[in-house]
């Protein structure tokens, strides 16, 4: 009997270490405690006297069910929409996106030369160094408010600006 005693503690001890493994809801449990994120976002400048501007951003859907981006709207234009680009031979095409699918655990990216945001109706111009507020609506995740700031470029530091 004293052998055992031991020898017992032992497996008690590796199992304890080692952990049951994950079931499958335990696992869709932390899956599902992800978020949907924002971030690198940022706006082009415009030069003076011009109505329209772009923005971009990368959308992260950390979830286990596909969202939607269906709304867009910031107090620095009109309108805001999602733009596809797409080039028909040497003319490029740009159309409105009524709904943006955002994949699960995917990620859509809103960048130069590809889908983007188009703001209408701005009637001040965006100017280096500003921040442009902006307020998405997903038809899951509800409610996201990002600032994007102006520059020039893309951000280079990844995890920035998320919204939440």
């Amino acid at each position: 009997m004293k052998a055992l005693f031991p020898l017992s503690l032992l497996l008690i001890a590796v199992a304890t270490a080692c952990g049951a493994p994950p079931s499958q809801s335990s696992a869709h449990e932390m899956h599902a405690e992800a978020a949907l994120t924002v971030r690198d976002a940022w706006a082009a400048p415009t030069p003076s006297g011009v109505d329209v501007a772009a923005g971009y951003l990368t959308i992260s859907n950390g979830t286990a069910a596909q969202d939607h981006l269906i709304s867009a709207t910031s107090p620095r234009a009109e309108r805001v929409e999602v733009h596809e680009m797409t080039m028909n031979g040497a003319v490029m095409q740009m159309r409105p996106v009524a709904r943006l699918d955002v994949p699960a655990g995917g990620d859509v990216q809103l960048g130069p030369g590809g889908m983007h945001l188009m703001f209408y109706g701005v009637s001040e111009p965006f100017v280096a160094g500003q921040t442009i507020p902006l307020h998405l609506v997903f038809e899951r995740a509800g409610a996201i408010d990002v600032e994007l700031p102006v520059q020039r470029t893309a951000p280079h530091s990844h995890g920035a600006n998320h919204g939440g």
